[in-house]
């Protein structure tokens, strides 16, 4: 049985990756950051969620 913890991540990547307006490849790299061990660093969450150059905020 699925911990609560993954059931929690499952969930939040699904609805992710269910948002239209949301960067699928941003949704990839936080699955595979999610799935790997060892703690997430802030760094890797900023290089994931970062603007592109030129990007706005919408």
């Amino acid at each position: 049985m699925a911990s609560l913890q993954e059931a929690v991540v499952r969930k939040f990547l699904q609805t992710l990756d269910e948002n239209e307006t949301f960067d699928q490849s941003k949704t990839a790299k936080l699955e595979a950051l999610l799935k790997a061990d060892g703690k997430i660093k802030p760094d890797d969450l900023a290089a994931i969620f970062a603007l592109p150059d030129g990007g706005e905020i919408l």
